[in-house]
């Protein structure tokens, strides 16, 4: 699963650069040049920068025989406690998180962007 690092000096996203050693992952601000170990950074939501993030199920589905649509896997989505609160809440209720849920944790959601829980499930 994808992680969102961020240098804790400078803010920078992109310019980062890791390499194996001793301790774990050793990671560097190519922009600042800033180091620290990947594992010691709390993973952030990529859209507000919230550390604390729920992991839940997100099953993987496919239509097995043409409007039959089967579970072949799950996942752990991390979904943020802020931004994806509408969804954090169905999911704790125990309805399913939609297969095209793109959680603002993982992906960055702009302020202009129509809410995320705003889902609809169809058949293809």
């Amino acid at each position: 699963m994808s992680r969102q690092l961020t240098c804790p000096a400078c803010g920078e996203t992109d310019e980062l650069t890791g390499r194996p050693g001793p301790d774990g992952i050793q990671i560097t601000c190519d922009t600042c040049g800033a180091d620290w170990l990947r594992d010691a950074a709390p993973a952030t939501c990529a859209s507000c920068g919230e550390t604390e993030l729920v992991h839940r199920p997100q099953a993987t589905t496919a239509y097995s025989r043409g409007t039959q649509v089967s579970i072949v896997g799950w996942r752990q989505l991390p979904l943020c406690v802020t931004c994806d609160a509408p969804m954090l809440s169905r999911s704790l209720a125990g309805k399913p998180i939609p297969n095209g849920y793109r959680p603002a944790a993982m992906t960055r959601h702009d302020p202009g962007e129509p809410p995320a829980d705003e889902i609809t499930i169809l058949p293809r």
